[in-house]
This record gives structure tokens, sequence and C-alpha cells, in this order.
């Protein structure tokens, strides 16, 4: 896959890279943005009501019907490209990494069901990309239902489609992600150098976030902390200091109050439970993207780990994302030139191997 160097003129001329700050030009690229996969959907929705699963069925009756009409509102973002393509020089953005709707994931079908459909997606995520390869890259999808196929699924989708990176739950059918039984997906995405982009779908434990939306305001951020969590205490980090993992949202709550993990790690003994490292030297390993949508929490984001370890992110298309992600970086009044150009897009084109300057 090729990738242009950032040599464009601002978006109102051609769509290229645009000025995000003191007439510095800088590659930009939106690591949370998603689109659908429409033979996908027709394929699991016979095997939804099959199996009795029903998509995004959490909420009250008027989420139930916001969550209805938004999905049809978004309905050509998810399937044309030339919409997608207005919308990323309209936003700011050079490069999209599209990963899949995260009520696409499927880890709720049998394991065979559950690689024939993340093949599917990803074939068809590859012909889209190979449509205009400057301006997209695939995070592919895998079947963590069944760890050697999901092992064979991303080397597949590094080997054959040139994808590198992948979207992953933050539980798999409410299993953690700490278990033993996802080790050898870990170890071999560590070998790879695959980025693994943490996405929540939905709350596993809404019996009080039935209103208000809850589920996604607050449930989403609570399952990325309990997922980071896991995969520190659980030893997944520490057996893999080469992971690559960027989490959604910011990260949830976790980053911004991680002390809480620290001060428990040395003052109980249930809690160290063999952990070489204070949890918080585990939690530098990640990558958060900037979707946290208040300049000052993202000004904490980035001097707290780094601006080589925030991306920028969007959500596209949904209600929740932020339609202006670098005027959202440059409020950040405290950023060099340096500090911008990395979180708006050289961090996220190092993990993902495109070239710039």
């Amino acid at each position: 896959m090729f990738f242009t160097c950032a040599t464009h003129a601002p978006a109102s001329e051609s769509g290229g890279v645009r000025t995000v700050t003191n007439g510095l030009k800088t590659l930009t690229v939106d690591i949370h943005c998603h689109r659908e996969c429409q033979e996908a959907k027709g394929m699991m929705a016979a095997e939804a009501e099959r199996v009795g699963f029903a998509a995004l069925a959490f909420g009250n009756e008027l989420t139930k019907k916001v969550n209805a009409k938004q999905l049809q509102d978004i309905g050509p973002k998810m399937t044309s490209l030339d919409e997608r393509l207005a919308d990323m020089d309209r936003m700011g953005v050079d490069i999209q990494a599209v990963s899949i709707s995260p009520y696409q994931f499927y880890y709720w079908a049998e394991p065979e069901v559950g690689r024939k459909v993340a093949q599917m997606i990803n074939d068809d995520l590859a012909e889209t990309v190979a449509k205009h390869p400057d301006r997209l890259v695939g995070l592919g999808t895998v079947p963590l239902q069944n760890t050697e196929m999901a092992v064979a699924e991303m080397e597949r989708c590094v080997n054959d489609l040139g994808f590198r990176g992948l979207e992953i739950n933050t539980n798999v059918g409410g299993a953690e992600l700490c278990e033993d039984r996802f080790e050898r997906f870990f170890a071999r995405a560590e070998e790879l150098g695959v980025l693994l982009f943490m996405h929540p779908a939905g709350y596993t434990h809404p019996d009080r976030f039935h209103d208000h939306y809850f589920q996604n305001i607050i449930g989403h951020p609570v399952e990325s902390t309990i997922a980071i969590s896991q995969l520190i205490f659980g030893g997944v980090m520490d057996r893999h200091p080469g992971l690559r993992i960027c989490v959604a949202h910011g990260g949830g709550f976790l980053p911004s109050y991680a002390g809480r993990m620290d001060h428990a790690y040395h003052a109980r003994e249930d809690v160290s439970h063999g952990l070489p490292k204070p949890p918080t030297e585990y939690l530098k390993q990640f990558y958060f993207d900037t979707m946290v949508f208040e300049p000052d929490q993202l000004e904490f984001l980035i001097r707290k780990y780094g601006a080589d370890h925030i991306l920028l992110g969007t959500d596209y298309p949904y209600d929740m994302g932020e339609d202006n992600p670098v005027g959202l970086v440059r409020r950040v009044k405290s950023l060099s030139d340096d500090e911008v150009a990395t979180v708006c897009g050289h961090a996220a084109a190092d993990l993902l191997g495109i070239p710039h300057d």
C-alpha cells in the first residue's frame, strides 16, 4: 500500500494537508472512524434472529428511537466514498484509519460463522481502501470467540490485505481480554507489530444505565476503564511490552484517575498479586485518541502520557463524534508546533507505517 507525502494545498483548494497552527502544514490521520459492511449486515441479520441476539437493544424507548433515526441518517456516510471524502476534507482529515462499526464485531456468533463474516468484512474493507489508498487505511476485524481463528485472520489481514491494525472490543462475550485463551492472540499481535484499536460495543452491566443514553455516555468509558485495568492487572501488558493498543474515547475514565490504582498496589497485597511494577507504569504503554471534547482534558492526556501516545480521532460518522478534530487540538494553547503535528497525524502514521515528513 502506497501513501503520498503531505505536500498538498489547504482543504479549500485540493483536499490535502491542512494548516493546523502558525502556518505549519502537517499530515492529519483519523484513528477513530467507522464504516458498515452491508453484505455482512444482511448475512448476520438472519443469524442474529436464529440465535436470539438483538443488536442495539440497550436503552429506553426514546434512545432506541433516536438510534434508529441516526442509523438511517448516517447510512450514506457509511457507504458513499464521495460523501466520506468530502467530509474528510471539510474536517481537515487527510487519512482515515477505517474500522468496522462496533455492532459488527459479531463475537456472539458461532466460531465458524464469526470467521466467515470477519473475512467478508475485511475483504470488503480492503476493496474500499484500494479505491483511495492515499486517503484510507484499513483496521480489520477478527473472530475473537476463537483464538486460533482470530490469529489466522489477523495474519491474513497483515500478510494478504496489507492492514497494519485491527479493531477489537473491550471484552469477548463478557470474557475479559486477560483470560489465558487470548494469550496467543496478543503474543502474535506483538510479534507482527499490529496496532490494536480497542473500542467498546455497549456496556456489559446496563441495569442502572437504561435512561439518558448512559449506556454510551458512561458505559463506553467504563468499559474501556475495565478493559485497560484487566490487561494491566492480568499481566498482559507486562508479558507483552511491545503491544500497541490505542483505546477509544481518550481511554475512558482511567487515565485521569490512575493514581488510585497505584495507591492500592502499594497498600494492599491482594491488589499487587505479583505484578512487578506499579499499574501506571503499564498504563504508559497504551495510546489514547483525542475523543475527549474539551481542550483541558486533551491537554492533560498529552502532558501526562506524551504527544506521541495521543492520536487524532473523530468517531465519524456518529453523533457522539468530534466534527472539528484539528480545531480541538489547536485549542490546546500550550502545544508546540511539533506536538500539534505529532497528535494530528505523525504518531498514528508511525504506528501504521504511513510515510511522512
